[in-house]
């Protein structure tokens, strides 16, 4: 026959009845094989040329085969929940939040009618992601599940290269290298667990900074695990921080927006709560467990402020040989990195907590003076005795305003406005309005404006101060002059 009305004229509206019913019947059933359809030849369809009957549904309404997946009354029931107060459905079997009109179109507004009336349908107050697993899940729909990776027992044995590289990595400097691996273990023995500080490594090509913090950190971490990129920082959708332990971020930052990304850095680092925006999604929030470690080849990856808490920095520039990797590589895949979470799981931290401040090390205070402001670090160089012939105490605003000036055109430094200058260098020195002998020590009292350094502070307006003040804001100036006058100027 070669469709319907022909069976129709050939046989008769019985006929065509019964099949119609045959086919209804079927489709409820799922034990029951659906009828071929006739074609136009030899009354079977292409597909069911050869075969007593097409291929039928998946069991039970639930599962997947070359026609998709069928979800029942019973598996909603079973699985899906309502989040209150919003549109969204949590689905249990696939691990997915979905509108509810998505789940409407996926189901059949008949099912989803039924389930929506039915006693039994259940009903969540709140999606979470809570590692501690301290949320009652009877309320709470809780996106974290476990870490899949089973720890192998062999432990340091398993990875000796690996410990070797992370070592390699660290300049072989012991201190470092137990803060990372503490840094390292802690989130890993107590799920969930914040830290306050992140991980910049920075430096040449090919040292190997990836192969361990995405070929194997990332990787015990799993589906909490997730490698971002400028795009990612940049865009307004941040589905990417949800359900995330670990972040890796490569070359998030090129060095004309590091000023700009630096609060969102800020954030994203230490702070308590993210809100998770994905695209046709209600805005939500999470708690904040990420940690961070970002990579980069540039001198000046990021912009790190003077006496930066939030930081742990490392600059690599030896590069290994390649058999060095070919090694390395081979403990990995022969269980190194199993090997290496259960050593993490078992690595004593003694007093090592969340808030533990990193090591000041060399390649960190190189970074904290590359992203001091010209104003800045120059008084940090004052300080330090780096600048020759300037006595460090007590200094009159305009003498000071006068030795950047100069320092600037020695170092060729970017000059500032001098409302600019003084509001940083009020960042580390404090201000004072004094009646004081100045310039000269004979001279009458003039009310000068005064920049005091911290240490000086308990004397400030304490007897005896105007005359301690005058004196070293007088020896100041006088090296000052004397530097003017012997450059010739």
């Amino acid at each position: 026959m070669a469709d319907w009305n022909d069976l129709h004229v050939a046989e008769g509206l019985d006929a065509v009845r019964q099949q119609l019913f045959s086919a209804l019947e079927a489709a409820n059933d799922s034990s029951q094989p659906l009828p071929i359809a006739p074609s136009l030849e030899c009354g079977t369809s292409e597909i069911g040329q050869g075969q007593d009957s097409a291929p039928t549904h998946t069991p039970d309404g639930q599962g997947e085969s070359q026609y998709g997946v069928r979800i029942r009354k019973d598996d909603m029931l079973r699985h899906f929940r309502l989040i209150y107060g919003t549109d969204l459905i949590w689905d249990g079997m696939r691990g997915k939040l979905i509108r509810v009109p998505h789940v409407r179109e996926a189901v059949g507004r008949e099912t989803f009618k039924e389930w929506q009336d039915h006693p039994w349908r259940m009903i969540a107050e709140d999606v979470v992601f809570d590692p501690t697993e301290e949320v009652d899940p009877r309320l709470n729909v809780n996106l974290y599940d476990g870490f899949k990776m089973t720890p192998d027992e062999r432990g340091a044995d398993g990875c000796e290269l690996i410990r070797a590289h992370i070592y390699r990595l660290c300049g072989k400097r012991e201190e470092e290298f137990w803060w990372l691996m503490k840094w390292m273990a802690l989130p890993l023995q107590q799920p969930g667990t914040k830290m306050a500080s992140a991980v910049l490594v920075h430096g040449a090509e090919g040292t190997g900074k990836s192969l361990l913090f995405e070929g194997i950190l990332k990787r015990i971490y799993g589906e909490y695990g997730v490698t971002i990129g400028q795009a990612q920082l940049e865009s307004q959708f941040t589905g990417w921080q949800s359900r995330r332990l670990f972040a890796l971020a490569e070359e998030v930052v090129s060095r004309a927006e590091k000023a700009h990304y630096k609060g969102v850095l800020k954030h994203v680092v230490t702070g308590d709560e993210l809100q998770i925006n994905e695209k046709n999604m209600p805005l939500r929030s999470e708690q904040n467990h990420v940690n961070f470690v970002f990579l980069s080849n540039s001198t000046v990856p990021l912009e790190l402020d003077l006496g930066d808490r939030r930081y742990f920095v490392l600059h690599v520039e030896d590069v290994p040989p390649a058999d060095y990797f070919e090694k390395l590589a081979d403990e990995i895949d022969q269980g190194g990195v199993e090997a290496f979470y259960h050593y993490l799981l078992n690595l004593p931290l003694d007093d090592f907590k969340p808030h533990t401040k990193p090591p000041l090390s060399e390649a960190k205070q190189r970074l904290i003076d590359s992203s001091l402001s010209p104003a800045r670090f120059f008084i940090h160089e004052w300080r330090n005795g780096d600048i020759p012939d300037l006595p460090y105490g007590v200094v009159a605003v305009p003498d000071l305003w006068k030795a950047f000036l100069r320092w600037c055109e020695n170092t060729n430094e970017f000059k500032t406005k001098q409302r600019w200058f003084c509001d940083e260098v009020a960042r580390d020195m404090l201000r004072d309005r004094r009646d004081i002998r100045y310039p000269a020590s004979s001279g009458d009292f003039k009310t000068t404006r005064l920049f005091v350094p911290p240490e000086y502070a308990d004397k400030i307006g304490k007897k005896g101060w105007p005359d301690f003040a005058a004196e070293q804001a007088r020896a100041f100036r006088f090296r000052v002059e004397v530097k003017h006058e012997g450059a010739g100027v």
